[in-house]
């Protein structure tokens, strides 16, 4: 069985798929042996003195030794991961949070906005099967995915449709899934769910994102408003949370 602590994988890869965007696979079979889809890890950037805090980054998939991420260049820490070279040992604390409930047989639709969309390989993989609608500003911000039904739109035209992924979603295809996963930036999650009618919201669940200190709960820094009232913690009550959980008004005032 996996337990969280911190582990020394290997570079074994390192890329720029998308202007921007890296993807790096790690050799270290033992420390996502037992992960589900919808968790992440706590990478180190640095040894030095910057940056302070780990880098939050979902496991966009397993591979043979080890696993794969996706991840933008944002900063210096993300900055710092972009280059980080094969051969070389990365301290990564994980697996963390909770993440997809994934029923046996079921059906899904996955609706991913840009970098939301990494993560979503993993859940195909472990599903078997799965519709996938993706959203971008463009071509340039749509990550390469596996997957047998793969509709994209892009703001630009430059792919796909043209327009949002929320014309993407059609009631027939809510009616197939048994389950919907949504994950992107949060004025794009919150269209989708307001998008979909409320007989099929309790299908949908939503990996969250907020800015993140520890990893493990103790710090507070990612707490997520929710619909109760209070508040829960990203990285330890999530990263996945059923839709109906999250205060969609709060949460997109507060710019978390």
């Amino acid at each position: 069985m996996s337990v969280i602590r911190d582990y020394d994988c290997l570079v074994k890869h390192s890329e720029q798929v998308l202007p921007g965007v890296i993807r790096i696979v790690f050799e270290c079979m033992e420390m996502v042996s037992n992960a589900l889809p919808g968790q992440f890890v706590q990478i180190e950037p640095s040894t030095g003195t910057f940056p302070v805090t780990r880098r939050p980054i979902t496991i966009n998939r397993l591979t043979d030794d080890g696993f794969e991420l996706l991840f933008d260049v944002v900063g210096r820490g993300t900055e710092l991961m972009g280059e980080m070279r094969t051969g070389e040992t990365v301290r990564i604390l994980g697996p963390l949070g909770r993440g997809w409930m994934v029923h046996p047989d079921s059906t899904w639709l996955l609706v991913g906005g840009g970098l939301g969309a990494a993560g979503f390989q993993f859940l195909i993989d472990t599903v078997g099967s799965a519709k996938v609608l993706i959203g971008a500003s463009s071509s340039r911000r749509v990550i390469p995915l596996e997957s047998l039904s793969c509709t994209v739109a892009t703001e630009d035209g430059s792919t796909g449709e043209t327009g949002l992924v929320t014309a993407l979603i059609s009631r027939d295809l809510l009616e197939e899934a048994d389950s919907i996963a949504v994950c992107g930036p949060v004025a794009m999650m919150e269209a989708v769910w307001n998008t979909i009618p409320s007989m099929y919201r309790d299908k949908v669940q939503v990996s969250t994102e907020s800015r993140m200190g520890c990893g493990w709960g103790v710090c507070d820094g990612c707490s997520i408003p929710v619909s109760s009232g209070g508040y829960k913690k990203c990285c330890k009550d999530g990263p996945v949370f059923p839709g109906s959980d999250i205060d969609w008004k709060r949460w997109k005032e507060a710019g978390l």
